[in-house]
């Protein structure tokens, strides 16, 4: 990412922590670890390198870095000396990426008197590498800063959390998450699902992956169209088309929220059919056509027995057994 799109994307994600770390910068009273947690995509990195370049640049103004001199070009580039950059190696971060850490803690600045650490995804260090970096943490070094980043504060060790400043990012408002989706080229139907589902970026990249976003959807609007109009064939779906999606835990999980989102909509749709956040705006129309015979109390009644089946589910009832269970149920319901 280039220097200004740095700064853009800071501004326009976190812009109150912007302002807040550019005046304790002006104030010097920056500390020496922070630990930024929130879900991916809300900026945590690009805050981290904001401060980085702030503290680096060259000719800063109005308390912004200027995003054009060298220093800012190699620290938005990850080429400065001073600013080292860990992320995971797959799915952690590696033994010998924790002996760099190590090594990197204990040498001086290479270009001044200031040395930032950025580590990413700080959850999936091993207990080796968090024990090392919780003893710099408990011994710093001055005109050194580490920042923690994590989507998962719970996962950090308690004494990491208990020596660093810990920094809750604010979760992006819906305009600024569709428009990330849109720049991922998401079409707009799997964007009114996923924006009801997640705040996370990377989580619904995964899930469009080999288009089986797309899969599931289209499988559950056959699937829940039968039901609501109280067609058994839907029972024959949950066999033929659904549970070869299902495939992990997680995946489950995913599907019973997602048959939880159109219970949901169409007892929306009966309160108030102007309701912004529609989740599926293919749907919903064919769904309307069937709302007049469909009382308020029947609708709650089946988002209430959507919302049971993933209780089943997470006492482990087979993904099988409770979406054919729930098939039969909404049908009776409808």
């Amino acid at each position: 990412m280039t220097e200004d799109k740095i700064q853009t994307a800071v501004s326009n994600k976190q812009p109150e922590l912007l302002k807040h770390f550019a005046q304790i910068i002006a104030d010097h009273k920056l500390a020496h670890a922070y630990l930024f947690a929130g879900e991916s995509g809300i900026g945590k990195d690009e805050l981290a390198t904001w401060i980085a370049m702030r503290l680096f640049c060259l000719n800063v103004k109005g308390n912004q870095p200027c995003g054009q001199c060298q220093e800012c070009r190699r620290i938005s580039t990850g080429q400065h000396p001073d600013v080292v950059i860990v992320k995971p190696d797959g799915l952690s971060i590696k033994v010998d990426q924790v002996r760099f850490l190590k090594s990197e803690f204990t040498k001086s600045a290479v270009e001044g008197n200031q040395k930032i650490f950025i580590i990413s995804d700080a959850d999936k260090m091993t207990a080796g590498a968090a024990n090392s970096l919780l003893k710099f943490i408990e011994e710093p070094s001055p005109n050194v800063t580490a920042f923690l980043l994590t989507t998962n504060k719970n996962l950090m060790l308690p004494t990491i959390i208990s020596r660093t400043e810990v920094v809750e990012l604010k979760p992006l408002v819906p305009a600024q998450f569709k428009a990330q989706l849109q720049e991922k080229q998401i079409t707009q139907s799997l964007i009114a699902v996923a924006m009801n589902l997640t705040n996370s970026v990377v989580e619904v990249e995964n899930w469009v992956k080999d288009d089986w976003l797309s899969q599931v959807q289209s499988a559950l609007s056959r699937w829940f169209l039968l039901t609501f109009q109280k067609d058994m064939r839907a029972f024959v779906e949950v066999q033929s088309n659904i549970i070869g999606l299902a495939k992990t835990k997680d995946s489950q999980q995913l599907i019973l929220d997602i048959v939880m989102l159109y219970c949901r909509e169409a007892l929306l749709l009966k309160v108030n059919a102007q309701n912004l956040r529609l989740s599926f705006p293919n749907q919903d129309p064919q769904i309307e056509k069937s709302l007049m015979t469909k009382s308020s109390s029947t609708l709650m009644q089946a988002t209430e027995k959507a919302l049971e089946a993933k209780s089943l589910l997470n006492r482990n009832v087979s993904f099988q057994n409770v979406l054919e269970s729930l098939t039969i149920k909404l049908c009776q319901i409808y």
